[in-house]
């Protein structure tokens, strides 16, 4: 599942910076060696004068709208946990569109082990799988 960019929409700076910044392979991402530098001296910013829109001498091209939080995250600190995700339910025509999906975030996957690790802790002791026919992969008593 590659993404395609139309070369009547996308030049080839374009598609190239669009590929970078969305690898899927984190050590080959756009910007991960030398961070913004990587990607301010991306072709497709050749005409952005970085040192004039730095020292606030030029606007920027773009400036997001108030809503837009545009500083770190360390700044923003941490999001509310967005529970509609929870209401959504996955139809046989997702299932059949993820079955040959072979990717996991090794980021993602290992937080969720963590936090798995630390309920158990919370818990005293570790879930354990259900008889069969039970319905469920794991129980809480």
């Amino acid at each position: 599942m590659e993404p395609e960019y139309d070369p009547l929409i996308f030049d080839s700076a374009t598609s190239d910076l669009c590929k970078k910044l969305l690898s899927k392979d984190e050590t080959k991402r756009l910007g991960t060696r030398n961070g913004c530098r990587d990607i301010m001296s991306h072709p497709w910013f050749r005409n952005v004068n970085w040192d004039a829109i730095i020292s606030n001498t030029q606007t920027p091209p773009f400036i997001p709208a108030r809503e837009v939080n545009a500083a770190s995250q360390s700044a923003i600190g941490e999001f509310q946990e967005d529970k509609s995700f929870r209401s959504a339910v996955l139809t046989e025509k997702d299932n059949s569109f993820y079955n040959e999906w072979d990717w996991t975030n090794p980021h993602a996957y290992g937080s969720e082990v963590v936090e798995f690790l630390a309920y158990e802790r919370k818990l005293g002791r570790p879930l354990e799988p259900l008889g069969a026919g039970d319905g469920c992969c794991c129980t809480i008593v």
